[in-house]
C-alpha cells in the first residue's frame, strides 16, 4: 500500500503550563484531503478538536483556509485550535509576519503576536432568552439557573447563567442524558469567584463526542460579551473551570471578540496515511 506522511503538531492551548488549557491537534496541509480522511484523522487523535489547515493562493484576503473537526463532525469554530494553529504558524513553520489572517466557515479570522501571548480576533456570538427543558435541568443536577439563553448562530447550544460559580465548578452533569438531547452543547456560566476573574464557565458537548471541553475560546465569544455588559466594562477574564483549567482575556470590539492566551507545545511528529 502506498502512503504519504504529514506533520502533526498538539498544542495545549489558552494556558502557559504543559498539562494544561485545552490540546488540540494541528495537520497543515499543502492541499485538502477529502473530507472522510479528514474526519478520522480527528477521529484518530481523540482530542476535543483537530485543525486543518492549507495555504491560499494570492488572490485571496486570507494567508491559510482553516478547518476544525471533532472525533465525530467538523464545526463552524474553533477557538483553541485556531491558537493553537497560529501557535504552530508563528513558531514552526516560518511564518515572518506578525499578524495571520485564516479564512474559515465564520469568515475571515486574525490572530496576532503578542508577546509570549495570541490574540485571536473572532465573531461574537449573540444570544436570545429561552427557557431550558427539564430534561437538560434534571441532567445538569436539578440546580436551576436564574437566566437561560440560545446561541443564536447554532440555536441548539443551551446558555445556563448561575449566581453563584460553586455551582458551576462543583456541577456533575450526567452525560449520558445531554449526549441524547437534540442540543449540541450546553454552557453554565457565574460571576468569578477570584481576584481577576469576572466569570467561571464550562462547556459540555458529549452530542458530539466531547464530554466536557477543557478551555473553550467559540464559548468565550458567548459568555464574554454577556458579563461584559452585565459588568459594564469592555474587558473581561473568563476561568473555565474544566479539571485541565485555562484563563482566557476577552475584550470585547462591537461585533468582535478578542481572545488573548498562551500556548505550549506538547508533541510534534508524522502521521502515516494512504496516498
Amino acid at each position: 500500500m502506498t502512503t504519504q506522511t504529514l506533520p502533526i503538531y498538539q498544542i495545549d492551548a489558552f494556558t502557559d503550563l504543559l498539562f494544561a488549557g485545552n490540546p488540540a491537534a494541528v495537520v497543515p496541509l499543502t492541499q485538502w484531503l477529502p473530507d472522510d480522511v479528514l474526519q478520522k484523522i480527528a477521529m484518530e487523535n481523540n482530542l476535543s478538536e483537530t485543525a486543518f489547515f492549507v495555504p491560499c493562493d494570492n488572490s485571496e484576503e486570507a494567508d491559510f483556509h482553516i478547518r476544525w473537526f471533532t472525533p465525530t463532525v467538523e464545526v463552524p469554530l474553533c477557538g483553541h485550535a485556531t491558537l493553537a494553529s497560529a501557535f504552530v504558524i508563528f513558531n514552526h513553520l516560518g511564518f515572518q509576519r506578525d499578524l495571520v489572517k485564516l479564512q474559515s466557515q465564520s469568515g475571515i479570522l486574525t490572530a496576532g503576536r503578542d508577546g509570549d501571548a495570541i490574540v485571536l480576533n473572532f465573531p461574537r456570538q449573540p444570544i436570545t432568552a429561552q427557557a431550558i427543558s427539564d430534561e437538560v435541568l434534571t441532567a445538569l443536577g436539578g440546580v436551576k439557573p436564574v437566566e437561560a439563553y440560545v446561541v443564536l448562530s447554532r440555536d441548539t447550544d443551551i446558555v445556563a447563567v448561575y449566581d453563584d460559580a460553586a455551582a458551576v465548578r462543583g456541577m456533575k452533569p450526567d452525560m449520558s442524558v445531554l449526549g441524547r438531547l437534540a442540543g449540541r452543547g450546553v454552557i453554565v456560566t457565574a460571576p468569578g469567584d477570584k481576584t481577576g476573574l469576572d466569570m467561571v464557565s464550562r462547556f459540555f458537548v458529549p452530542a458530539i463526542g466531547i464530554n466536557e471541553d477543557p478551555v473553550t475560546g467559540y464559548m468565550h465569544c458567548v459568555v464574554a460579551p454577556y458579563w461584559a455588559d452585565r459588568l459594564g466594562q469592555a474587558e473581561v477574564v473568563g476561568y473555565q473551570a474544566s479539571a485541565r483549567g485555562g484563563v482566557v482575556v476577552c475584550k470585547i470590539d462591537g461585533e468582535r471578540v478578542h481572545l488573548k492566551g498562551e500556548a505550549v507545545l506538547y508533541l510534534k511528529g508524522e502521521i502515516v496515511i494512504p496516498a
